[in-house]
């Protein structure tokens, strides 16, 4: 990647939220943003440069989209790193119903987003 060349991180994760306009978009202090991603209720992206990033996808109406949490808990088990976590959201599986597995929790499909959680974060530790 050059500087000419745009970061694929980009478009795998979409819009983000930095800490400040994350705790205006819940209403939450930066301090209750930064504990909510330390304890996997948000999704947290820490970049290079040393800026916490908030992904889009996981509001929805402005609130935090249900089950997000039990399913990051179970995807760290497989892999430590949120960028991951982030693309397995996100990314789009053409072949899937739905196409993308956030859309498992924006249905309320929490028991199927669990279980194919599961199943990666296995295949991740093997």
């Amino acid at each position: 990647m050059t500087d000419d060349e745009p970061n694929p991180w980009a478009k795998i994760v979409g819009p983000c939220y930095t800490v400040a306009s994350m705790a205006r978009a819940l209403e939450w202090t930066e301090t209750e943003v930064m504990e909510a991603g330390s304890d996997l209720r948000l999704l947290m992206l820490h970049t290079s440069d040393d800026v916490y990033l908030f992904p889009s996808f996981q509001l929805q109406e402005g609130s935090i989209v249900e089950g997000l949490q039990e399913v990051l808990r179970v995807l760290a088990t497989g892999t430590a790193d949120s960028w991951t976590w982030a693309q397995w959201l996100n990314v789009a599986l053409p072949d899937e119903d739905p196409p993308r597995n956030i859309t498992l929790l924006y249905e309320g499909r929490l028991e199927e987003a669990l279980r194919d959680a599961k199943h990666d974060a296995w295949a991740w530790r093997s």
